[in-house]
């Protein structure tokens, strides 16, 4: 069932709300990407942020209340924060984020640097001292936290040695769950029981040469 009518422009990073009533996703129907929040069963729309930045990435979090996301306000991207029924962002990161999930607790937040073959990090859901957690990370958007740690899909030192690998919360140790060796693609998710986990890899990849006859 289509759920949006942009007329055309993208749509994308869908998530629902922890009470399952709300999708939150980002749109670049107004330009630049801005936060919108959507009501499947009467199909009400609203925009949350109207920054010229960009806004992408949104999370929610776990009770529901806050949204965190990327925003490029500053030059680059950086992790921020909002009420969820819309107002004021507040800046959570200061040297880079991306893709930001609260830790279980609800006390910090696990974060991503942008690019390819990064690191995850960590920081105060108010803000505070920014620390490393592990690095490896194939892509901002491939991790999620669970209860215990860190799954993500891991990069080696050439595209196709792929890992789902696991970062332990209690010992700090990473270890090594499969090996996948197919190039990575884009997008992990866990199960709300945590015992399934989805994660995006590239099986095959080709072009072909074309011939447009009585070119001019």
């Amino acid at each position: 069932m289509q759920m949006t009518s942009m007329g055309g422009p993208q749509c994308a990073n869908p998530r629902w709300s922890p009470d399952g009533r709300l999708i939150l996703f980002n749109s670049r129907r107004e330009g630049s990407a801005d936060l919108y929040l959507l009501w499947p069963e009467t199909g009400e729309l609203r925009r949350i942020t109207d920054d010229p930045a960009e806004e992408i990435e949104p999370r929610w979090s776990r009770d529901g209340r806050t949204i965190y996301f990327g925003s490029g306000r500053t030059g680059r991207l950086e992790v921020w924060k909002m009420p969820a029924n819309g107002g004021a962002a507040v800046r959570i990161t200061q040297h880079g984020g991306l893709t930001a999930s609260e830790s279980p607790d609800g006390r910090f937040l696990y974060y991503a640097k942008e690019g390819i073959r990064t690191s995850i990090w960590r920081v105060p859901v108010g803000g505070g001292e920014e620390k490393f957690v592990v690095d490896g990370l194939s892509y901002a958007l491939n991790f999620v936290v669970a209860d215990r740690g860190l799954y993500f899909l891991a990069l080696g030192d050439a595209p196709y040695k792929t890992s789902i690998d696991f970062f332990e919360f209690a010992t700090g140790k990473r270890s090594t769950l499969l090996k996948i060796g197919k190039q990575y693609f884009v997008g992990m998710a866990l199960s709300p029981d945590q015992k399934s986990l989805l994660y995006s890899v590239i099986d095959n990849a080709g072009s072909n040469l074309m011939l447009v006859d009585h070119f001019r």
